[in-house]
């Protein structure tokens, strides 16, 4: 029996859980979510997270499968990316033996969990291995529906039979990387603005960029200028092609094929790894 185990980091995006926790619960063997055991985030900024998401966390565990992992993850001295990828090695070691570990964002949505974990139940890794994903970035909220990232270059790592992490959830030199197309909705900017500054105040990458010129830029995009934005990440220009719009709620988008109809290039090509390993280069330095 192959056994896939997920873990979630739990922080100041909580209640996004409620989306992505749902689309794997099924699937996944066991469930670890991962919470700051002094209520801190990666800067050291308090946080507080109310009784009724434990309630909601208890109601939807009707297998029993999700455990609670308490822990000191803000480290006074360590920068955000430092924190962040100390505690994602410590919750690779809680999480005990597993055929396949996950590590999933709160603000992460796979489209279809069920493909991507009966694929790693049929995949026979013979060394230490790290799986990427395809990853669609919501970039804004907007009346008609949500302004999404097209032909975008982005992949993000998120199974390892081998957690042991050196930058966020990577594995830049131990591991083989693998490139699947299965798809992960990542509503990393369609948010309010409130917490689109402290998301830019408070995450790992906070020190990587200017913070308030790109939180202006985000302010200032609507559906009637959308279109004039051209090669656009704050980290790697090239890996935010273009925007495009999606119509509807996000329950509609993600459970519609359209999702499935954003353009990327060419899917597992040099020039996607070689685009990875130059935006995690900038960001360790």
């Amino acid at each position: 029996m192959c056994v896939v185990k997920v873990g979630f980091l739990i922080s100041y995006d909580f209640e996004y859980l409620k989306i992505s926790l749902p689309r794997v619960y099924a699937q996944a063997s066991r469930i670890y979510l991962a919470v700051d055991v002094d209520g801190k985030t990666w800067s050291g900024t308090d946080l507080t997270i109310p009784q009724e998401f434990w309630d909601w966390v208890k109601a939807i565990d009707t297998e029993q499968k999700i455990e609670i992992y308490y822990d000191k993850f803000y480290v006074e001295g360590l920068s955000p990316m430092e924190c962040d990828t100390r505690e994602r090695n410590m919750l690779g070691k809680a999480m005990g033996k597993s055929d396949w570990y996950l590590q999933i964002d709160a603000d992460e949505y796979f489209v279809d969990f069920g493909h991507f974990v009966h694929k790693l139940k049929n995949f026979k890794a013979v060394e230490p291995t790290t799986v990427n994903c395809r990853v669609v970035t919501l970039f804004k909220a907007l009346s008609p529906g949500y302004l999404t990232i097209d032909e975008s270059f982005e992949t993000l790592s998120f199974a390892t039979n081998n957690p042991v992490y050196n930058i966020a959830r990577n594995n830049t030199t131990g591991n083989q990387q693998m490139y699947w197309e299965d798809l992960v909705l990542h509503q990393s900017w369609a948010r309010d603005e409130d917490e689109i500054w402290f998301k830019l105040s408070n995450w790992s990458h906070k020190n990587d960029f200017n913070t308030a010129s790109f939180f202006n830029l985000w302010k200032a995009i609507d559906e009637f200028n959308y279109s004039c934005l051209r090669d656009f990440h704050p980290l790697d220009a090239v890996t935010w092609p273009r925007l495009k719009l999606l119509q509807g709620n996000l329950s509609e988008i993600l459970d519609s094929g359209e999702i499935n109809e954003i353009r990327g290039e060419a899917r597992i090509g040099p020039k996607r790894k070689n685009l990875l390993s130059r935006l995690w280069k900038e960001i360790k330095s």
